[in-house]
């Protein structure tokens, strides 16, 4: 039988083999958990829900002057709320592909139903962008055709050989 180690807490509060607590520290699990239950332990009073309420109606009311002074707070201060977004993007960029990455990996069949649903609905419009795409650029993407032919030559016949002799009956 494995023995339990008793020196290091295992957030198992229940079922605690220590009479006093030796975990003085939450973790960020722990305040989530705490803001979940907090709902259901502690309500709202009445007269926090009053200024809930009051708050939400001065909102609805002044809906316009608020958009508006925080559209004039952005353009006076466009370039530091840049600069601070890029300073994060770059501190953080590690972590925000790997959310990224994360998250289409949990929704890659929702993602994929709606990518389909959308060329199935924009079908002609997205047909439209892709050959005016075609005329306005046509000698560009015949130069690189050109270019990827000539530096590939080798593999492109290799690959019709190997093409032709898999299918000679068929062709």
């Amino acid at each position: 039988m494995k023995k339990k180690n008793t020196t290091v807490c295992d957030k198992d509060c229940f079922h605690c083999p220590f009479e006093d607590c030796i975990n003085d520290e939450l973790d960020a699990e722990d305040y989530r958990a705490a803001g979940e239950i907090e709902h259901y332990i502690q309500p709202k009073s009445k007269k926090e829900e009053a200024i809930v309420a009051k708050q939400r109606a001065y909102y609805e009311e002044n809906r316009e002057a608020i958009a508006a002074y925080q559209r004039a707070y952005y353009e006076e201060n466009r370039e530091a709320i840049a600069a601070k977004r890029r300073a994060y993007r770059e501190e953080n960029r590690e972590a925000i592909a790997a959310k990224r990455r994360a998250y289409y990996e949990e929704n890659r069949e929702a993602i994929a139903a709606y990518q389909r649903a959308y060329r199935e609905e924009n079908r002609e419009a997205i047909a439209a962008k892709r050959r005016a795409y075609y005329e306005e650029n046509r000698e560009a993407i015949a130069a690189k055709r050109r270019a990827y032919y000539e530096e590939n030559r080798e593999a492109i016949a290799a690959k019709r050989r190997a093409y032709y002799e898999e299918n000679r009956e068929a062709i």
